[in-house]
């Protein structure tokens, strides 16, 4: 389905390229190969390969060690150097360096020119393209989709030509990364091909380089909304696992959107999946979030500051003060206590405390907020107060 470093290289047309270092890092996927003998940086794309022959750092081992490390942080695929030219063998920096990120470091003997390379590179990858993930031909289509471009009849005939049922329910999957040495990339297309196979996760999936790696997801039969967001938060939990384990040391997040019934909604899922990344960082120790638990602090959100502290401190502020000079746990008690819906003995339990403890809060907490919490508008308001005064907090 992908074209990696590994697979390229056993192609005939390119078994004289000899891996030099980064030897661990030939899963690599390549979405693009490019000559460039003064290399720029910012211009380099994740997935890309450079071949290059060297000339503009051949005197320079700062510059040498820069590039590799650059290329590596920036998501490229490799690197490929063309010696004897203006370079008799690879830099022994650069292959620590390589080794070191485990970034793919290639050479490429005096007698292969650049253009053949670059065209076997490119012939095979528009081969990879036409059978990619689960159909036929580019995913343009959801990049249209995703950056919410006007509605075109052509977008139903695109998604079916690579397997999306526009008909049937679809969740998006965000991931952002941060490793400690190297880039971010992470093979995410071969980790849920394992998942398909070894846990037997019945669900289709599309795999786009959108602002961090997106996933879409769709069940492979009629399921119900709910049947997808579990499954799409255990496929979250299982690739936490593959990432955390392959990368230690990892910074990962994930966010999930809802459940999304109409393709033309796949912006509004995008930007969920996102700010379930960005809410959930501030309010959850968890690396998943979904949309659906933080939409109402995204409500929230919205409010001004001014008016969401003035509204809190007219609902809760006598218990956060109470709290805070007695040691209490009020406002955690009646958080918890709103959560089990009312229901006295499952908040005791939550907490660990008898019951006649949470009955002889839940009292105090009346007579210091003059209301009753048997009342649904009042449970609801202090709902609303609690969840805008952690957003307050973590601000």
């Amino acid at each position: 389905m992908y074209l990696t470093i590994e697979k390229a290289l056993k192609l005939p047309a390119l078994n004289q390229v000899e891996v030099i270092g980064g030897s661990q890092g030939l899963t690599r996927v390549i979405n693009s190969v490019s000559i460039m003998d003064h290399p720029d940086i910012s211009w380099i794309k994740r997935g890309e390969l450079l071949l290059t022959t060297g000339y503009v750092f051949k005197d320079d081992l700062n510059a040498q060690i820069n590039l590799v490390r650059e290329l590596s942080k920036r998501g490229s695929a490799g690197l490929a150097i063309k010696i004897k030219r203006f370079l008799s063998t690879i830099p022994p920096g650069m292959v620590e360096e390589a080794n070191k990120y485990n970034f793919p470091l290639l050479e490429i003997p005096y007698e292969m020119p650049l253009s053949d390379l670059l065209f076997s590179f490119t012939y095979e990858l528009v081969n990879k393209e036409k059978v990619k993930n689960n159909g036929k031909g580019s995913f343009e289509v959801f990049h249209s989709l995703l950056n919410g471009e006007n509605r075109s009849s052509s977008f139903i005939p695109q998604l079916q030509e690579v397997g999306f049922n526009p008909d049937r329910p679809y969740i998006l999957l965000l991931i952002n990364g941060t490793k400690e040495e190297g880039d971010s990339f992470f093979p995410i297309g071969r980790m849920l091909e394992k998942l398909n196979q070894t846990e037997r996760e019945d669900f289709k999936y599309w795999n786009i380089d959108f602002d961090g790696q997106l996933i879409i997801l769709q069940g492979k039969g009629m399921v119900t909304d709910e049947h997808l967001l579990i499954q799409a938060q255990r496929i979250a939990i299982l690739l936490e696992g593959l990432i955390s384990k392959d990368n230690p040391g990892t910074s990962l997040s994930m966010g999930l959107s809802k459940v999304k019934k109409e393709i033309y909604n796949m912006k509004e899922g995008f930007i969920e999946a996102k700010k379930a990344i960005q809410l959930g960082s501030r309010l959850n120790p968890t690396n998943i979030n979904d949309y659906a638990s933080v939409e109402v602090e995204d409500l929230i959100n919205q409010i001004p500051k001014d008016a969401i502290t003035q509204y809190v401190q007219s609902m809760i502020q006598p218990i956060i003060a109470y709290d805070r000079e007695n040691e209490g746990e009020l406002l955690k008690t009646l958080e918890t206590y709103l959560f089990s819906r009312g229901r006295i003995e499952d908040a005791a339990r939550a907490l660990f405390v008898h019951r006649n403890t949470v009955k002889f809060r839940l009292s105090r907490i009346e007579d210091l907020l003059g209301v009753d919490l048997k009342s649904r508008d009042i449970a609801f308001k202090l709902q609303f107060s609690i969840k805008a005064a952690k957003l307050l907090l973590h601000d």
